[in-house]
This record gives C-alpha cells, structure tokens and sequence, in this order.
C-alpha cells in the first residue's frame, strides 16, 4: 500500500454544511413522504399552515414544476416572497423527483417495527390530514404505495399524490421548529469539528514527526504470510475466521508467547468480511486477527426483516449477546491455542483488541468495560422529535433490558480501536469513564447515522484513561471504513453518494494507524507512538479527506454559532473445532 504525500488542505467545513444540509433536505424530504397513505383517493392539494395563515399549493403544480422546472404563477408568486433562488430551486426540484432504492416489501416491514412506528409518530407532528390530525396509519400506506410504483418509484412527489385523503396539510411552525432543532445540531457538529482540527494543527506544529522514517518502520513489521482458519464457535451459527501470521522463510519467528489477537465485530448488517482489507493488512504486521458474524445483526437479519421474516430490525437482547458472541470466540480460540491443534501456542489471549464499527462499536466499548446509564437513557428516549441522531433509535431499545452490570466486561480485552461508534445516551459520561485501557475513535463529519459530534467527540471528552486518542476524517461518512460496501454486498444497496468519494483511501488510513495502534497498546513498541501523533495523520492524508488526529481531548461540549439561518486470498480450509 503507498501513502501520497501530503495534500493540501482541504476547508472541511462548508463542504461539512453543504452535505449535512442536503441530507437534511432528504430527511425532511423523506419525512414529507412518511406522511401518507392508504388506498383510495389522492390527495389534489398541499395545505401549508403557519399559524393562523394558510397557504394552499395543487399537487398538480408541484408535479409541473418536478417534471419541466416550469412555475406556475401561484408557485411564481410563493417563489418571490419567499426569496427562494435559482440553486435552492433546483434543490427542491431534485428532492421532489429523486427515487430512494428500496422495495415495497422493505418500506412496509421496517414501518411496522419499533423504530418505524416512532419515525412516523414525529412525521405526524408537522404531515396532518386537512383537520390537522394525525394518521399514521395513512403514513404508512402511502410510503408503501409509493414505493411499488414501477414507473416512478419511492419520490416525494409520488408519496404526495398517494395520500388518501384530499389534501395534505403541513404544519409548518411545527415543521421548522424541527428543522430549527436540526439546524441548531449542525451548528454545533461543526463548531466542534473546527475546534478538534485547530487542536490537531497545533499539536502537529508543536511535535513534528518524522513522517518517513515512520512509515518505513510500519512496512518493515509487515513480514508475514497470511494462514486463513475457519474456527467453529460453540453458540455461534458460522464459524469464525483466523486470520493467522503465517511465518515466512528468513522472517520472524512465532513470537515466545505466540501472536497478539485482534477481534474485529462488524456493524448492523455486516459480515465476518466486511473488514477483511483491515484483518489481511494486521497480520502481515504480526497480529492475528478473528472476525466472526453476529447473527442476530448481520445482514441475513436485515435480509429477514426486508423478506417479512424478522419484525425487528434487531431484537432487544442483541446489546447483550453482541459481546458475549465476542467473549465465545475468544474461549474456543484460547482453547484451541492451549490444547493439540494447528494453532497451539501461537495466540497470546493476554494481548485482545477488539476492532469495532458502529453497533460493533458498541460492542467493544462494552467489552472494554462501558458500563450503562438507564437514567440517562430514559430521559433521552424515545426522542420526542425527528433527531439529527438517528442512531438514538437503535440505543433506544436496550431500556427494556435492565442493567447487565459487568456481565459484558471481557478482561482479556486490553485495547479498542472503535469506528463510527454508538452508545452516548447508552453509555453516558459515567459509563464511558469507566473504561481504563487505551482506547482509539475515529469519526466522520459526514456521518448522518451515528452523527461525529453527539456519538463519538463529546464522548470521547468523557474518556479519563491515559491513552485515548480521536481521529476525525472530514468528509468520512458511515460506511466510508466498511470495506464491502462498494462492492455492494448490502441487503439495502448504498448510493455511492452516501458511501462518500474513494472509501479505498479511508481504508488505508485505518490499516496504517491500525496495525500502528496495535503494536503501541499491545505489544508496547514505543516506536509507533508517534504514528499516533496529529503531525503523523496530518502527513498520510489524501485529498479528499483532511485528518485531524488529537490525544487527548480538553474540550467541553461546544457550543453553537449565535446564526441560527436554516439553509435548505484463497478459500478457507475445513473448520476447526475447539
């Protein structure tokens, strides 16, 4: 792998804005279309209230103006009061014809758990029938009608004219009042993704790095072939995958008290291969690694629930088996490497990682020792509005399992390396205070599921262990570090859009400060901490993305700008049982 040098600086910020707000535009967008309907009439008029004011727009002009750009005189006149230009014109128009990629079938399964009921119940606080009262139950049918229209599809425009009722009325104080709480969270985001970037520009200045003699050091640990094990777990349904140092002729020997092991727990509708560019990069460095599947998270559970076979999108009980999947495959491995095996002796169960993204981030922060904050959790759920922070919907659900104490707590795991992770109202400042081993998150301004300010910077300003460190990827959305996404190995496909540009270079970074992170808090080589130093990630970044790397973090939560405007290899041998 080769690192371009270093790439001018990129001003993260407005681009920061301009995505969040166009996804904002889709979110209320996609609000809009989750209120509507059941079969029967369409609705012929958009009520727009405000107040005592009223405002009626035919649908008919709307779809004029969606498929020819043209305006009619009504829509001319709305334009001229309310200042509306030329590109914000044009944003409209895309956000009222663009398809979302989903079926009918999906639409309809996920309206009908938890997480979609909740989602329609706040779309009903702004989408209202003529009387202004709420209709979920319309909602619900016309998402689902308009996503089986072969011809157009899931659109806005198409959900608008599905409603089953004869006008839609649109609350419009209450609608940006949303749009407000929205706004006001973006604000917040990137004032402190500034304050995290200023911080990493002036450690970097303070403690320069030799950039090269640093990565020629990271290379020279890569000396090992890779022996690809599938390892059966008792409890788990699919083995696991060892990704085993292989020693190569003239090259290192197995370690005296064998390799350090590094577990990697994929997100919501993963695989045991969505990191497999991470897992093949650590172990030609030395580390062995294991990557396993959760089931009840995996992608045949996101399969299920598209299929109608699951009414969840995971149950309840997944936060805690989540980690327990992670502790099982350490027990059949250390078992393995304890008894007569191929592997005996080669794994030193003293020396665990756990590598997780999103809700696998969750899971190593539990195993780490996060404990939970049912207080803290109850007041936050179940948000009373549409949330910037859609992942609070997922953490939402561990309220209903009482408090599992330490039970999760693995102490064989002696450092984290978490992506994207989720857990802040879960977790809390005293849960995430609890943890006291060395701890590496990685955020992304671009992340509109598990949002970089409310679920990994203000978090990580509540970590008190020594060795913490954060490193923001501007531009880096959710899935920029899955490593299957592209290849489209989703049960929902991603737009590559929502990917973001060259996830082949996120990728990089991760294997790189990786295996430089596992080699410091596992083998503690003090030669690679300084891999861990902003001037480090300051010189590896590419454009299209800036790094900003800091340790720690003496920030507190920041607060927003005073302008509140709104702007719209080969294959795996037999298994091996412990």
């Amino acid at each position: 792998m080769t690192l371009n040098s270093p790439a001018p600086r990129q001003p993260s910020i407005p681009f920061a804005r301009s995505w969040r707000r166009r996804c904002l535009a889709w979110l209320l967008g996609l609000a809009g279309a989750l209120a509507t309907a059941t079969p029967g009439q369409a609705a012929e008029a958009l009520l727009v209230s405000y107040g005592i004011l009223e405002r009626s727009i035919p649908i008919a002009d709307l779809e004029r103006f969606a498929t020819t750009g043209e305006l009619t005189t009504q829509l001319q006149i709305y334009r001229r009061q309310l200042q509306i230009t030329d590109d914000q014109l044009s944003q409209i128009r895309e956000v009222l014809v663009t398809p979302a990629s989903i079926s009918a079938v999906g639409v309809a399964q996920f309206l009908y758990t938890e997480q979609g009921i909740l989602l329609l119940e706040q779309v009903s606080r702004v989408v209202q029938t003529p009387v202004r009262q709420a209709n979920v139950q319309a909602l619900r049918g016309a998402l689902i009608l308009a996503a089986a229209d072969p011809e157009t599809g899931f659109t806005l425009l198409n959900v608008l004219k599905t409603y089953p009722t004869v006008a839609i009325r649109i609350d419009l104080a209450e609608g940006l009042a949303i749009a407000q709480e929205i706004n006001q969270a973006i604000l917040q985001s990137e004032a402190a993704f500034e304050q995290v970037q200023t911080l990493a520009r002036q450690q970097a200045e303070a403690n320069p790095v030799d950039v090269g003699a640093l990565l020629q050091l990271i290379e020279s640990e890569r000396r090992y072939g890779i022996d690809l094990i599938q390892v059966v777990v008792p409890g788990l349904p699919r083995p696991a995958l060892l990704y085993l140092p292989q020693v190569q002729p003239g090259g290192p020997p197995v370690p005296p008290g064998g390799f350090p092991l590094v577990v990697i727990s994929h997100g919501l509708g993963g695989t045991r291969d969505s990191y497999s560019y991470l897992a093949e990069y650590l172990v030609t460095g030395g580390i062995a690694v294991a990557t396993l599947e959760h089931p009840g998270s995996n992608d045949q559970q996101l399969y299920a629930l598209l299929a109608g076979q699951s009414d969840a999108v995971v149950q309840d009980e997944e936060f805690l088996r989540r980690p327990r999947d992670v502790s099982l495959t350490l027990n059949a491995l250390e078992n393995l490497s304890r008894n007569p095996s191929v592997i005996q002796n080669q794994l030193d169960l003293s020396r665990v990682g756990v590598v997780g993204q999103s809700f696998g981030g969750y899971t190593a922060l539990a195993l780490a020792g996060a404990s939970f904050d049912l207080a803290r959790l109850a007041a936050a759920c179940p948000p009373g509005t549409l949330s910037f922070n859609p992942s609070l919907l997922l953490q939402c659900q561990a309220l209903r399992l009482g408090n599992p104490g330490n039970s999760l707590v693995d102490p064989r795991v002696r450092s984290i390396f978490v992506m994207n992770p989720v857990g802040s109202v879960l977790f809390g400042p005293t849960g995430y205070s609890q943890l006291d081993l060395p701890v590496m998150v990685v955020a992304g301004t671009a992340d509109t599921v598990a949002p970089a300010f409310p679920e990994q910077i203000e978090p990580f300003s509540w970590l008190t262990t020594p060795d913490r460190y954060l490193l923001l990827i501007s531009r880096g959305t959710h899935f920029s570090t899955i490593g299957d996404v592209v290849a489209g190995d989703q049960p929902l496909p991603i737009p590559p859009d929502i990917i973001g540009l060259r996830p082949e270079l996120v990728w990089a970074y991760m294997q790189v400060l990786g295996l430089a992170y596992f080699k410091l808090t596992l083998e503690g080589d003090q030669r690679f901490r300084p891999a861990l130093q902003a001037a480090f990630a300051n010189a590896i970044q590419t454009d299209p993305y800036e790094l900003s790397l800091i340790s720690p973090l003496p920030i507190a939560p920041a607060a927003p700008p005073s302008d509140p405007a709104f702007e719209g290899d080969d294959p795996p041998a037999a298994p091996l049982a412990p």
